[in-house]
């Protein structure tokens, strides 16, 4: 109920989008458009070949007709083959940059960013072992580049979807199962380097937006 509760929330500064900026050609402005939205992100592909599933929110701000940026936290679960379970929290921006028009249906764009994330992962206690939990974590950063689209569904509300493949900078935990006496059993550790590395994650992202305010 809660949830429901803030969704309609969110939908009453709406109203203070109804009154349109029209350029002098006759073109609705974009630029200076604030959007606010929720989002459900997926992380695929990673070190633990696992799937997880996180929820957040984000907001933009228009720069210009053809460039927007987006500004979003994630919160991120991951259970690995039921022997720990990852978290990773995401606070980061992007930029979108749209190369054909926007005001059609459906608006595709390229983007590129950056965000800090912090990694915890716990093992979970295992009887036939009776090894006490092990907690390793990590804080970083990261880069991402990728594609996505919009679909807009009235002048104000659209659903946007995109896929990222995100680059972490620095340290990582790397989780490694294997089986001691027929008993599956998990090794965590945060494994260090420096400069530039390609090890990340693949990220999907589906979330919903609602232009409320043009600032300029």
């Amino acid at each position: 109920m809660s949830k429901f509760i803030l969704f309609i929330a969110l939908l009453f500064p709406i109203t203070f989008y109804a009154q349109e900026d029209i350029s002098p050609s006759g073109d609705k402005k974009e630029s200076g458009i604030f959007s606010l939205g929720v989002r459900n992100t997926f992380s695929t592909f990673g070190a633990t070949e696992n799937l997880g599933v996180g929820f957040g929110g984000q907001f933009r701000i228009r720069v210009s007709n053809r460039i927007n940026t987006e500004w979003f936290a994630d919160f991120i679960n991951e259970d690995i083959d039921g022997l720990a379970t990852r978290n990773d929290y995401h606070i980061g921006w992007s930029v979108m940059i749209y190369p054909f028009k926007t005001k059609a249906k459906l608006v595709p764009y390229v983007l590129a960013g950056h965000c800090f994330d912090y990694t915890k992962v716990r093992t979970t206690y295992n009887i036939y072992t009776s090894n006490p939990p092990q907690t390793v974590s990590r804080l970083s950063s990261a880069t991402q580049v990728g594609l996505g689209t919009h679909i807009n569904l009235s002048e104000i509300v659209d659903i946007s979807l995109s896929s990222q493949y995100m680059m972490h900078l620095g340290s990582d935990v790397h989780a490694e199962t294997h089986e001691h006496n027929g008993v599956k059993e998990i090794h965590i550790a945060k494994e260090g380097h420096s400069g530039f590395s390609l090890e990340g994650h693949l990220l999907f992202t589906l979330s919903v937006n609602f232009k409320i305010a043009q600032l300029w």
